[in-house]
């Protein structure tokens, strides 16, 4: 009963904060670069939740933010899951040299820890939230392509796949058709998996100040910002960084749920 009920309770979060994020400019009562009253105003000043550092209304900040954190997140995923499921299958339909070789990168990325990595990324070519995102995605990639290549090694075994080989099929045929469409539950929930991870790890970067542009209204970027007014105003600290917790949690039990569900029996 409670797991159904966290799990309902992540689902509906998710949706409330989607639908804020992609409405944000049709419901954000202001510009969230512009300044719109005093720095540091309270709330019920002109605004709901009062102003940050600049004078900028922090409730248009933080719905934009939703925006900027969830879809950044989204686009390092879709980096991780483009790269983790081509070399899965590269290595569970090869044998030999080229499997060792793909599942030794893999192991050679797990070596280093996924966010360290994604940080000497952004290092090396500069900051901006692009390179976040790509730097994320990357990070993430060795761990997926370990994960990935695992399942479709397993879904190998079955006989459906022997029938396709007995029937002519190809290996890009029986991954695109055979491999790809059984793997899709477990792949599903892993992939939520690593979504959490990446919205952990994008807001973690923005909130070392590697977005590049201190202005931008995203969550880990506003969490940065607030540190320096901790004691006259937490509030700007306060709000963002529990609402990246409660998206994180929101997130993994969503996954948790998923991969719990999709296993048989």
């Amino acid at each position: 009963m409670r797991r159904n009920f966290t799990f309902s309770w992540a689902v509906v979060w998710l949706i409330g904060i989607t639908v804020i994020a992609l409405a944000a400019p049709l419901i954000a009562p202001y510009n969230p670069r512009l300044p719109v009253g005093a720095a540091l105003s309270p709330a019920g000043d002109g605004t709901m939740l009062g102003t940050d550092g600049l004078g900028r209304d922090l409730l248009s900040r933080l719905m934009y933010g939703a925006r900027y954190s969830l879809l950044s997140s989204l686009a390092a995923t879709l980096i991780t899951l483009s790269i983790g499921l081509t070399l899965g299958l590269l290595a569970s339909g090869s044998v030999g040299f080229v499997d060792r070789m793909l599942l030794a990168l893999a192991n050679a990325g797990l070596a280093i820890p996924g966010l360290l990595l994604a940080m000497l990324f952004v290092a090396g070519i500069g900051p901006g939230l692009p390179t976040v995102i790509l730097a994320v995605g990357l990070g993430g990639s060795p761990g997926f392509i370990r994960l990935a290549r695992s399942i479709f090694k397993s879904l190998m075994q079955e006989g459906y796949v022997d029938a396709a080989r007995a029937l002519g099929a190809g290996r890009v045929r029986i991954a695109l058709f055979h491999l790809l469409p059984n793997a899709m539950p477990q792949l599903v929930a892993l992939a939520t998996t690593h979504y959490a991870w990446a919205f952990l790890g994008t807001t973690t970067l923005t909130f070392l100040g590697l977005a590049g542009d201190p202005s931008l209204p995203e969550w880990g970027a506003m969490l940065d910002a607030g540190r320096t007014y901790l004691i006259q105003a937490p509030i700007l600290s306060l709000l963002p960084g529990l609402l990246i917790t409660l998206t994180v949690f929101a997130v993994h039990r969503a996954g948790l749920g998923l991969s719990t569900s999709s296993q048989p029996g």
